[in-house]
């Protein structure tokens, strides 16, 4: 994102924190940090890839890429050029968990990260203040999905 402030300096109101950085990134790029394998990871996938796609957004992976790249500098650039990251916090994966940290490390906003989990998921300490949606059904998350970018991007978009 590249913004001279992080989430935490709004958050406890720090003086770097600068409402008015908008941060570099591309736009309609999103993020997707979640399992890769597991029950109806393809379907979830392609449920959040449809309703990106509805509203104009390009969703992407990691595991997309072609390549032989180093998989981790591929994540970070993602998270750093996203205009959205969405977090599927189901499963408990540390690589999410770590992801998510870095995000927030770097300068994503609460309005750029959508924090999703199945519903019974187990959240951990750190991260249960947050808001998190919980989806019961995959159509439940393509609600949730649809619903939630729309208004980050109205809020997050100066026309």
């Amino acid at each position: 994102m590249g913004r001279g402030h992080t989430f935490m300096d709004e958050i406890f109101e720090k003086p770097d924190y600068d409402p008015d950085d908008q941060g570099s990134f591309k736009q309609n790029l999103v993020f997707v940090a979640m399992p890769f394998l597991g029950e109806d990871v393809k379907e979830k996938y392609s449920a959040i890839k449809d309703e990106c796609s509805k509203l104009g957004l390009n969703a992407r992976r990691v595991d997309e890429n072609i390549g032989s790249g180093l998989i981790i500098k591929e994540i970070t650039e993602l998270i750093e050029e996203a205009e959205f990251i969405i977090f599927d916090l189901t499963q408990e994966r540390p690589n999410v968990y770590y992801e998510l940290g870095y995000a927030h490390g770097v300068g994503n906003e609460p309005l750029d990260i959508l924090l999703i989990a199945k519903e019974g998921t187990k959240i951990h300490f750190d991260i249960a203040p947050m808001r998190i949606h919980f989806y019961r059904t995959t159509e439940h998350l393509r609600s949730i999905i649809a619903s939630n970018l729309k208004e980050m991007i109205y809020k997050t978009r100066a026309y």
